[in-house]
Order: structure tokens, then sequence, then C-alpha cells
């Protein structure tokens, strides 16, 4: 695809990696830098989401869920970030977060932990070498997209995919809007940027900017209804809670309001 969009092949270099496998990070960065004699910005994009019930998810998928969405991403940057600190120009790190890293998702509580967590380690990673002048960081939030993600998302259960698969007729953002966007994001260094289809955007500055308001408004608005926004269906079948609520719903389970 790159080659097609017009990059040179020699510009492309493709190393294939298990990016829990944290041991060969520092290997892999030092073949890319042996490739092209420098880095100039580190994308980390790799993670995976959720569907479970809060209550329902073992501990195991927690681990799980951190060693990929979150161990994995700091162990990279921190190779970056010793790099770029060491070379006269700086660096850019890029971390793909999400909306449910500002505000949390129900029915994705390790999710949304994740997330939350790559916030608090990139925002004191930025103060802490504000001064520098050499370290730029930009998180990415991207709000319901249309991807492939609901099949390979976690569950409740270690080793269980939700295997669900998105439909081009529910409310997300393109793939391609995302990364547009994304692009915009990363070309003017920007320190975060949300991303998504009204009315995720609107609600996202309600709850940052009015908490007080944004949590009156909860009372009236279900867990429930948010998934439904979320997904435009009922992925997650609230009344099944403590039975097996991580589960998938079937295509004939009932839609909750």
């Amino acid at each position: 695809l790159c080659v097609q969009a017009g990059a040179h092949p020699q510009s492309i270099y493709t190393l294939t990696l298990d990016v829990t496998q944290t041991k060969y990070h520092r290997r892999c960065f030092d073949a890319v830098i042996q490739q092209f004699g420098c880095l100039d910005i580190l994308i980390n994009n790799a993670g995976r989401s959720q569907r479970a019930a809060w209550e329902d998810i073992e501990l195991e998928v927690d681990r799980e869920l951190f060693e990929l969405n979150v161990f994995s991403v700091l162990s990279l940057s921190r190779i970056a970030t010793s790099y770029f600190l060491a070379r006269e120009q700086g660096g850019h790190l890029v971390v793909t977060s999400s909306i449910a890293g500002i505000v949390g998702a129900p029915y994705s509580g390790s999710y949304t932990g994740s997330k939350h967590a790559i916030h608090g380690y990139f925002d004191a990673l930025r103060r802490e070498k504000q001064d520098t002048k050499k370290l730029t960081v930009t998180l990415l939030c991207p709000g319901p997209t249309l991807t492939n993600f609901l099949k390979e998302s976690f569950t409740g259960q270690p080793g269980v995919k939700f295997n669900q698969s998105a439909s081009v007729q529910d409310k997300r953002m393109s793939a391609e809007r995302c990364a547009y966007l994304s692009s915009v994001a990363i070309a003017n260094r920007l320190d975060e940027a949300w991303m998504g289809k009204f009315p995720i955007l609107p609600m996202v500055y309600i709850a940052r900017y009015c908490p007080n308001i944004a949590h009156v408004l909860s009372r009236y608005v279900s867990g429930s209804a948010i998934q439904k926004l979320r997904d435009s269906k009922t992925t997650v079948d609230p009344a099944k809670h403590g039975q097996g609520g991580s589960r998938p719903t079937s295509p004939s389970s009932p839609t909750f309001k």
C-alpha cells in the first residue's frame, strides 16, 4: 500500500515482532537505526479492545491486556525516548490511546484502565521533559472506528476473543477518516487529539470540562445506552452480570435501551 501511494520501496523496512516480547525491542530498534541511519518519530499503534462485564473479568485478562496495551508501549517508548534525548534534533513519540482514555467506557473495564494508564505515563513524560525541548508526545484518542477490532477484542476469560464483526451500517468513523485526522494531529505535533462522530466529541468535552454536569447527566443515561451508542448494538448483555455477562450476545439476544 505504501508503494502504491508513491513511497519508494527502499524507504520501507518491515520487521515482524510480537510487541509483548519486550526482550526483542532493543534488537529491532537497533535494526531500524542501522537501516535508515536515524529515527525521527515512533508511532505506537498495537493494541486490542475488550468487551466484558466488569465483575466477570478474570485477573489474568487484565494482565494480558496491560502487557499488550501498556507495557509493550512503555518498553519501545523508553528506548526511543533515550535515543531522542541523546540526539540534537530530538524526536516525536505518538501513542494511540482512545476516547476510553478520557472517559470510562462501560463493559470495557480493563481496556479503559489500560488507556487511562497510557495517559498517566505519557502526560508525566511530557511534563518531565518539557524543558529539554527535544521531545514531542502526541496522544491519539479515536472514538468508535470501523475496523475488525471486535473480532480480536479481549473478553472476561483468558484466551477468549470476542469474535463479533462491526458492520458498515454501524455509526462509526471510517478507518480512512481516523488515519487522516491522526496524520493531521501528528503533523501539527498536537499534545492530544480526540476523534469521533457526533455525539461522541460533545460528550467527551462535557465530561472533561464540566465534570459536575456530566455526573448529573450520567444518572439519566444507562451504561447499556452508552454501549449501544459505542457499538451501535448491544454487545454485552447487561442482564447477565455475574452470569457470564462478559460473553458476547447472540444475534437473537434482546437489546436494551
